[in-house]
Order: structure tokens, then C-alpha cells, then sequence
């Protein structure tokens, strides 16, 4: 079947087969470790160098959205100890010199799906049955910790994946990359989504309805809803992620459903988000307590005022017109939309991330990318910032969704900024950000926990001394 206009911007989620044992991703771990245990600086979960003073040619004040002259940035057992000018550099430290560039806090992607991938082609009903039965979880674990590294050499170093990863398979991943068999960016997971009858799987046979139990947590009734946030958070998820709407599915949790599911996360701590893709799907998670909103397709203006209200973020899944282009490569010209049609259907998100921002809505990035579009994942994904551009934020509003706002909604205040006592997590860009946001496609040098984790080996890497 060939990929439709509407097939460019699938948003059902994929469907993917549970862990039966528990070493499965351990294989695939082992799989990789040789590897990457002969590539300098490609783990970011090796021991932190002890200390190290660097360089910064300017610093991107998260906080205030501003852009600061040249900085030096002290790191220390994989936090940061102090930030000013002309640090002194203590004995034995290390010293990078990245005066040359720009040092932002490491990007946060607030909506990922490293366990899952949809071609383009088919129907999200059809990638159910594909990745369920035909595919298996040793090779999805392998595909996911290679996108988990493709992030992380793109500058991210935080990533909140939001399901589709079967029985807590993302909880493995984390695991996996915490304990430092692989590298990639610090993981906030879900485990599976909390969804009505049938989740986000179309046309599956009565008979195969379990295979829907393999990807969701199907909520029947107000009391299952807090059993199986009890169930999320003993399994490891560290946010709740619930589907006031199933769509493609024409479903809806019920407000009953999602507040009990609020209030029993909110007494062990845990935040919780709501895909949402209307209106009222929207209104009613909001109305419930919910703390985010994915995607927020459809809102009202009247509903992002009801936001505001209550301090519920907004992560927008906009794609730009690179992206696009990408997904279409493939396909035969003849096929392909209109340029006129790609624009029109691109519109309604730059005015959605418009609409948001002018309510006064906190908006924190999330790309949502789980369509095969060629190239490293982590690379594609920064296109949600240039449409955010596209919608109307300035620069500085940009890189403050992809940093202090991701951080605020994960509730992390060690993440998001360069600061004493926060996460080491770095990123370096040649050019200035502000003036050119393109700059964020060109990264020399990624930090994580302190741990030099990559910068290419080019005449104009980061010198070190």
C-alpha cells in the first residue's frame, strides 16, 4: 500500500511484543558492549572524570533566556560545582577549551518512542501486527538502543519515552543505560499507557484482542485505573501516561478514570501526561488533573486559558517541512501531495504552538518521532524545534522548551541549566543560537553526567589541554 497524505503524519502508536524473559535485553545489551567499549568518549554512563574545568565561549542562561559571554564551567563527580568567569582551575583538573562555541544545557526530548518505528506505509493496525508477531523483542531492543545513541550524539541527554514498548521494556532500556552497558541520555519512562478499550490498535480481530494487553493497560473502571498506576510505578515508570483519547480509536477514558489515576500517582510522587487529539479530549484531561498535555491537537483557545489557569504544560509534536520531505523521498512523484497541500496541512500546527504560546501556556519540546524518515533518529528529531520557530517562538523561547521547560515538566531541577549543583549534562554548537538556530544542527561536543561522551574527531574539535 503506498503511503497516503495522511500517512505522512501518523500518529497511532505502535504495538510491540512483551518481554518474557528478563534477559532479553540484557542479549541485547551484551550484543552491543563490545563495541561501543572500543569507542572513546561513546559512553555517557562511564566514571566521570573527577574534575574538569571548560572553556565556553558563550553559555545559554536557560532561566533567562538570554545568551552570556565567555564562561567557565566547573564539573565535579558528574555535577556542576560552579559557573563564572576566569575560574581558577584546580590541581590536576582537566581543561576543555570550548571557546570557540556555544554551551547550552543538553536538549531534553519530552516525547520519544525508542522501542518503536512506523515505515510510513501501512496502517498503524498493521505495524501491530508486525512488530507483534513477526519482528520480536531482541531485535526492537537492539534498534532502540542504537536510536538512544543516536540521541545522545545529537546533543540530547535527557529523553522522556512515553510507551509503546511493551511490558515495561523501556524500563530495561533505562536500566540497561544506567548501569553503563550502553550509552544514551538519561531515560524518564512510562511503562504502558493507560488506555480505553482497545488502545491505539485499529482493526484487530476479537479473537487477537489480547495482543492489545502485550502494548497498553487497558482501564476498566476508576479502581483498575489506580491499580494499574500502582502496577507502572513498582514496575519502574517514572510518569504516568494515560489516553483520554484512543485514537485512531473513536475511545475516551472517562473523567472518573484519569482523576483516580491523577490522584493515586500524585500520592507516590508521580507525575502524570494525557495524550489528548481533541478538544474535548483535552479539556476532560485537564478537568481530571493531569499535569501535561501530549499533542494538544484541536484545542480551543478557551482550553488553553483553562490550561494556563492550572499550570498544565503543553508538549506540541510538530513536525516542519524537512521532515516531510524526508518521509515523501521514497515515495513515486507522482504520489506525491502538492506543495500547497503539505503547507496546508503543516499550518494548523504552527498555529496550534501560536495559539498556545499566545495564552500564556508553558510548552516543553517533544518530537513524537517514531516514523522512519532516513538517518539517525536523534538528528530528525530537533526538526520539532524548527517548527516551533515556524510557529511563531523567538530563538531564546526555542531552546528554553528544549531545556528548562522539558526539565520543569520531567521535575527534575538538575536538569535544564548550567548551573552550581545541576546535572553535567552539556551540549556545544558552532555559531550563536540565538542569531541562527540552525546552529543546534551543528554540535562539537556533547557532555553527559560529566563524562565526555562525543564530539567529532575534526580539525575544529574542542581543544583539550
Amino acid at each position: 500500500m503506498r503511503l497516503s497524505l495522511a500517512g505522512v503524519f501518523v500518529i497511532g502508536a505502535m504495538a510491540c511484543r512483551r518481554l518474557r524473559r528478563a534477559g532479553i535485553l540484557a542479549l541485547a545489551c551484551a550484543a552491543i558492549s563490545p563495541v561501543t567499549a572500543q569507542a572513546p568518549r561513546a559512553s555517557a554512563t562511564q566514571a566521570s572524570d573527577s574534575t574538569v574545568v571548560i572553556r565556553a565561549g558563550r553559555l545559554f542562561d536557560s532561566e533567562r533566556g538570554v545568551l552570556l559571554p565567555a564562561r567557565d564551567i566547573l564539573v565535579r563527580g558528574g555535577l556542576i560545582a560552579a559557573v563564572g568567569e576566569h575560574l581558577a582551575v584546580p590541581a590536576g583538573a582537566r581543561v576543555i577549551d570550548l571557546t570557540r562555541y556555544s554551551v547550552l544545557p543538553g536538549f531534553i526530548d519530552a516525547h520519544t518512542h525508542l522501542l518503536m518505528e512506523h515505515p510510513g506505509n501501512e496502517t498503524s493496525g498493521q505495524t501491530a501486527v508486525r512488530e507483534l508477531v513477526r519482528e520480536g523483542d531482541v531485535l526492537r531492543a537492539l534498534r532502540g538502543a542504537a536510536r538512544a545513541r543516536s540521541y545522545l550524539e545529537a546533543g540530547f541527554t535527557a529523553l522522556r519515552d512515553l510507551g509503546n514498548s511493551g511490558r515495561f521494556a523501556d524500563v530495561a532500556l533505562k536500566r540497561a543505560i544506567d548501569e553503563g552497558s550502553l550509552p544514551g541520555p538519561r531515560l524518564y519512562v512510562s511503562g504502558p499507557g493507560l488506555a480505553p478499550e482497545g488502545g491505539q490498535m485499529e482493526g484487530i480481530d476479537a479473537r487477537y484482542h489480547t495482543l492489545v494487553d502485550d502494548e497498553y493497560r487497558v482501564v476498566r473502571g476508576p479502581d483498575d485505573a489506580r491499580q494499574a498506576v500502582r502496577e507502572n510505578v513498582i514496575h519502574g515508570a517514572d510518569v504516568i501516561k494515560l489516553y483520554s483519547n484512543g485514537s485512531p480509536n473513536a475511545t475516551y477514558l472517562s473523567v472518573a478514570e484519569m482523576r483516580a489515576a491523577v490522584d493515586e500517582a500524585h500520592l507516590m510522587g508521580v507525575r502524570v501526561t494525557a495524550h489528548a487529539t481533541t478538544d474535548l479530549a483535552i479539556r476532560r484531561a485537564v478537568e481530571a488533573g493531569v499535569d501535561a498535555i501530549e499533542h494538544g491537537r484541536g484545542a480551543a483557545d478557551s482550553t488553553f486559558e483553562l490550561m494556563r489557569q492550572r499550570g498544565v504544560i503543553l508538549v506540541p509534536t510538530e513536525w516542519d517541512r524537512w521532515l516531510v520531505d524526508r518521509q515523501l523521498a521514497h515515495v513515486p512523484a507522482a504520489e506525491r501531495p502538492s506543495d500547497a497541500n503539505i503547507e496546508a496541512l503543516l499550518a494548523p500546527g504552527y498555529n496550534r504552538v501560536r495559539a498556545a504560546s499566545r495564552a500564556g501556556v508553558t510548552l516543553a519540546a517533544g518530537s513524537d518521532l517514531y516514523i522512519d524518515v532516513g538517518g539517525p533518529r536523534g538528528t530528525a528529531a530537533k526538526h520539532m524545534l524548527f517548527a516551533y520557530a515556524k510557529g511563531g517562538l523567538q530563538p531564546a523561547a526555542v531552546l528554553q522548551s528544549t531545556t528548562i521547560n522539558a526539565a520543569r515538566l520531567i521535575g527534575d531541577s538538575r536538569l535544564g541549566v548550567v548551573k552550581a549543583g545541576a546535572y553535567a549534562d552539556l551540549v556545544a554548537v558552532d555559531g550563536d543560537p540565538l542569531a541562527d538556530l540552525a546552529a543546534i544542527e551543528r554540535v562539537r561536543f556533547v557532555m553527559r553526567g560529566g563524562s565526555v561522551v562525543w564530539y567529532p574527531p575534526l580539525s575544529s574539535s574542542p581543544r583539550e589541554r
